[in-house]
């Protein structure tokens, strides 16, 4: 299978295996550094719009609240200045945590979302969400920010969805993408054996890091002009991880927890790319 970016046949098959499908291989092409998988045929059309990515169970949207609630707080952080009094769009919203802070700065927010089952809840909460990206760019408007976090990721065609954003952003806007990073410490660092047979998913059919993720904004035609080392998951999960080969330590060892280690844990790892975690900032 020829990689994404580059064309490249040249890749080797990654240690650790897709945890919900054990038939997929998960390849890193030698070239260029993407982490791909080998097959990506089970998104089939409607996979997402029919609660594909659950299980095909209809979500719980307060409990998908309460665990997004964390992120959504370090993004509204993170992007507040940028967004106050201007127009946003988040593709790929989710149960729309972060439409609800963005209102509070933004003089207008929007969202896409492929998940019907979310629809109902979008209109008891007056948040504007597309069903998908088709309708928003039959509406004549533009954005001064759209973000799209840990969206990219699941696409099938990134560089054509990335074009299509860009559509809708005005000149001076700015698109921002978080997804995880390929080279998390507990895969490449650690070599975390447990942890490689976790982390992987059938849902997401590229993994990018600092690299990869420039090239694809290349590729698609825009500008790369900022990227951000992020870590979600403290040195507590990673203790964790390694003592005991399993999720949690964030919760189970939260006695470690301490604002400012976890900062300087977070500089360690940004400075050797080895976060969860990356963030970048995309102009036409």
């Amino acid at each position: 299978m020829s990689c994404y970016l580059c064309k490249s046949d040249n890749f080797h098959i990654r240690n650790g295996k897709v945890r919900d499908d054990e038939n997929i291989n998960i390849l890193e092409c030698n070239n260029c550094g993407l982490v791909y998988l080998s097959s990506s045929n089970h998104i089939e059309d409607g996979h997402y719009e029919e609660s594909g990515m659950h299980g095909n169970e209809v979500p719980d949207i307060n409990k998908w609240l309460r665990e997004t609630e964390f992120d959504d707080k370090r993004r509204y952080n993170f992007i507040k200045e940028k967004i106050t009094n201007k127009t946003v769009l988040d593709f790929g919203c989710g149960a729309g945590g972060f439409l609800d802070l963005s209102k509070k700065s933004a003089s207008s927010v929007s969202g896409v979302e492929l998940e019907k089952a979310l629809q109902p809840s979008f209109k008891q909460r007056n948040l504007h969400v597309f069903e998908n990206l088709s309708k928003a760019l039959e509406v004549d408007k533009k954005y001064d920010v759209i973000t799209a976090f840990h969206v990219v990721e699941h696409l099938q065609s990134p560089k054509k969805v990335l074009k299509e954003l860009s559509l809708l952003l005005k000149d001076c806007g700015e698109i921002i993408v978080e997804v995880p990073n390929s080279e998390d410490a507990l895969i490449t660092l650690y070599n975390n054996n447990a942890f490689q047979n976790f982390t992987y998913w059938s849902q997401h059919i590229f993994l990018f890091n600092a690299n990869t993720i420039t090239e694809l904004v290349k590729k698609s035609g825009l500008k790369p002009c900022w990227v951000k080392h992020v870590q979600r998951y403290p040195l507590s999960n990673h203790l964790y991880w390694l003592a005991n080969g399993k999720p949690g330590g964030h919760q189970k060892w939260n006695f470690l927890n301490n604002e400012g280690l976890n900062l300087h844990y977070e500089a360690q790892l940004a400075a050797i790319g080895k976060t969860d975690t990356i963030m970048i900032g995309i102009s036409k």
